[in-house]
């Protein structure tokens, strides 16, 4: 399901029609596709796909800046990780609000929507955990924002709720603890042996998730690093070319201010991503 080809039709879906799908699903109020930017949005619909699987306590919905943002896409890659999705997450390009990559984001992540949800009931709004959240984000109820993350997260909370309740009715758990060295070896020794495995599965867990941690930051790390490769070597490149034309057709009018200011013009150039954004808003 994770392989959704360019040429699928999820990705010929237009602006306003992605928006509408988004704020239907998830009860926000978006307006543009650049206010996806900051991740929050798309790990609420992997969210709904693969209800416990997302760490949304982590979502950040109020990141803006691109160290804000990160964190968010982490959370993301993480899940993608859990669940069998084998996409690769273009963080830089993501983060940085550009309004093309992220309406094919949307476009994708709206069509692994459609292929994988389950049906049933999914409230959003009790799904995004923070105390101000942005304006978009807030939805028709989004006042009452933190009385239903009770209830939804009740079933959840439902098994550690029985543990507590437990461990105040029935005191077996703590006399052992406080007879252990009246009682003998065989309460002391049955103490140690049904606490040991399950400390050492929690340490494995622990560590599982910071090796996984890791993980997602290196990928994040060596995007960035390619991405960067990529421009520098574009820039050289484009130098090169410059210097081939000139030796193939020499200018006699040229100069070294002249060449100093068109190798500066090069290297200094913006990319023509605003420009391929505008064309593909009014194609849209």
């Amino acid at each position: 399901m994770s392989n959704v080809g360019r040429m699928d039709g999820g990705f010929f879906v237009s602006r306003s029609e992605l928006l509408a799908w988004a704020n239907n699903l998830l009860k926000l109020n978006l307006s543009k596709v650049e206010q996806c930017a900051n991740g929050a949005v798309y790990c609420q619909v992997i969210d709904a796909c693969h209800p416990g699987m997302v760490q949304m306590k982590k979502v950040n919905w109020s990141a803006r800046d691109e160290h804000q943002c990160i964190p968010n896409f982490k959370v993301l890659q993480q899940t993608f990780d859990k669940v069998g999705i084998q996409r690769h997450i273009e963080v830089d390009k993501l983060v940085r609000g550009k309004y093309q990559d992220n309406l094919e984001m949307l476009q994708w992540i709206k069509t692994y929507h459609e292929r994988t949800f389950q049906g049933g009931e999914y409230e959003p709004t009790s799904r995004r955990f923070a105390d101000n959240l942005p304006e978009w984000a807030r939805g028709a109820g989004g006042e009452a924002n933190s009385r239903p993350s009770s209830s939804a997260g009740a079933g959840r909370a439902a098994a550690p709720r029985r543990e507590v309740s437990g461990g105040g009715r029935s005191p077996p758990s703590s006399r052992p603890a406080s007879g252990a060295g009246t009682r003998g070896p065989v309460a002391g020794g049955g103490g140690v042996a049904s606490s040991g495995p399950s400390g050492t599965a929690g340490q494995m867990r622990e560590e599982g998730e910071r090796l996984r941690d890791e993980v997602v930051d290196l990928k994040i790390t060596v995007d960035g690093l390619e991405t960067e490769r990529d421009f520098y070597f574009q820039k050289l490149r484009d130098i090169e070319i410059l210097c081939q034309a000139m030796e193939a057709r020499p200018d006699p009018s040229m100069t070294v201010a002249t060449f100093v200011d068109s190798v500066q013009r090069i290297l200094y150039a913006k990319d023509d991503d605003e420009e391929d954004e505008e064309t593909g808003d009014d194609v849209q």
